[in-house]
């Protein structure tokens, strides 16, 4: 019995540390905060970590986010979920001005960012998770790649077989992606996520981004014991986070417990709560956020139920 307990343990903190990606992100990742006094307690079960994806490179200071996922844990009904804010919100940001939502991490961190999310949409974030795109690849690579179902489009993209799309890859005839099912690695499964050249653009993007994810928790689910431990060990100094060992290990915990194998996804703006506008010169969305709010609260507090 101790033994199962612990495999299970080690298979869900493996999990958070490598879904704390960007495609992507991306990162996914799950976390309960360690509740010390009785009004801590009384809280709700509701926990959710904001997944950061940053096109940092090496000698860069902090960037615009590039992907923001709301990572949802929900105890009472045993659910996860993951929660995409489009990086063309046109909102305002707490002490600045109105723009795009993705400056806020620019301009000041995750705790900018937070506020400019909690402020606008009504969510609570009980936890940050930032990873850069050279991390992301890493982490890939490190559990053995993933397996997603792609697009011969999505295919030709990734390889550089399409050189007439907007941000062409470079060739690589070394890649036979096709359509159907196909086993990525990190480099192969960073440009599919960050890919807004085949389908709606970012709106695609976004739910690329969230299927990279979910394949990558299908994968971890499958490690032995071994692997993941040693993933673990591996994976946590590279990733930027405001979250303990202890506070992953928690969620990590809780995530064994409901024994889910399903992952909700949806996407900020609703469809039909925005409008395209081109303001200063940037095309944003423009969303309703009273409707946005009211959605939220909807799939993530279940108001009105």
């Amino acid at each position: 019995m101790r033994s199962t307990i612990w495999k299970k343990t080690l298979i869900c903190l493996g999990a958070v540390l490598f879904l704390e990606s960007p495609a992507v992100s991306t990162a996914f990742a799950y976390t309960v905060k360690a509740e010390n006094t009785d009004a801590e307690a009384a809280t709700s079960n509701i926990k959710s970590i904001l997944l950061i994806g940053q096109d940092k490179r090496e000698g860069e200071s902090r960037q615009r986010s590039d992907s923001m996922i709301l990572a949802t844990l929900d105890k009472d009904q045993g659910t996860v979920s993951l929660t995409s804010f489009m990086r063309d919100l046109y909102v305002a940001i707490p002490g600045y001005s109105t723009t795009r939502i993705n400056a806020a991490y620019a301009y000041g961190g995750m705790d900018l960012l937070d506020q400019t999310l909690e402020e606008n949409f009504g969510v609570k974030i009980d936890g940050n998770v930032e990873v850069d795109f050279e991390v992301f690849q890493v982490l890939v690579d490190k559990v053995g790649g993933i397996d997603l179902e792609l697009t011969q489009a999505e295919a030709d993209y990734i390889c550089g077989r399409d050189q007439n799309v907007l941000y062409p890859q470079p060739l690589r005839s070394d890649w036979n992606l096709q359509e159907g099912m196909n086993h990525l690695d990190g480099e192969q499964a960073l440009i599919h996520a960050r890919n807004r050249s085949i389908g709606n653009s970012d709106y695609r993007r976004t739910e690329r981004q969230q299927e990279v994810l979910m394949a990558a928790f299908a994968k971890i689910k499958d490690l032995g014991v071994f692997d993941i431990a040693g993933l673990v060990k591996d994976v946590l100094p590279m990733v930027t986070t405001d979250l303990s060992l202890w506070d992953i290990t928690g969620y990590a915990m809780d995530v064994m417990n409901i024994g889910t194998d399903e992952i909700a996804s949806y996407r900020i703006p609703e469809d039909g709560a925005y409008t395209p506008q081109t303001i200063d010169g940037m095309q944003v969305l423009v969303p309703d956020l009273e409707q946005n709010r009211q959605y939220l609260q909807q799939i993530l507090y279940h108001a009105g139920e």
